[in-house]
């Protein structure tokens, strides 16, 4: 019996992780490039303009403040959290808490692997695709 709880709580872990890694792209990568095809949508010549500029950081930010939100909300109704006492206030002979990766929100996960999936998109594209175009002066 210990063995398939234990089994079930594995499979919950590695789940759970998968989920954050997925929601980190989305949020990194899907909400700009969604918010990108509307402002682009909005422009009617190739010249940027300000409406479109407004319309894709307005729709940014509020999208990204509700899936934040979103999260936020449920994760802290799903999680029972006991109320731990600070460390300068227990005992010499206490022990102490030991900070685990599942003490970490798991709002705080999306929002680093969404940092690390647009660092890393970025770097390919700098690195890889960018052109530098000619130097100044040299025809």
């Amino acid at each position: 019996m210990r063995a398939v709880i234990a089994l079930g709580q594995g499979v919950s872990n590695t789940v759970g992780r998968i989920g954050v890694v997925a929601l980190g792209a989305v949020v990194g990568l899907g909400v700009p490039l969604l918010w990108i095809w509307i402002g682009s949508q909005i422009q009617s010549s190739t010249a940027p303009s300000w409406t479109a500029l407004a319309v894709v950081h307005v729709g940014m930010i509020t999208t990204l403040l509700l899936i934040a939100g979103f999260f936020s909300f449920f994760v802290s109704r799903s999680r029972e959290r006991d109320r731990a006492r600070v460390d300068w206030m227990r005992g010499q002979s206490e022990e102490r808490r030991k900070e685990t990766i599942g003490d970490v929100h798991p709002l705080e996960m999306i929002i680093f692997f969404a940092v690390f999936v647009d660092i890393s998109v970025f770097l390919v594209w700098f690195f890889f695709f960018a052109d530098p175009g000619h130097p100044a002066g040299l025809a």
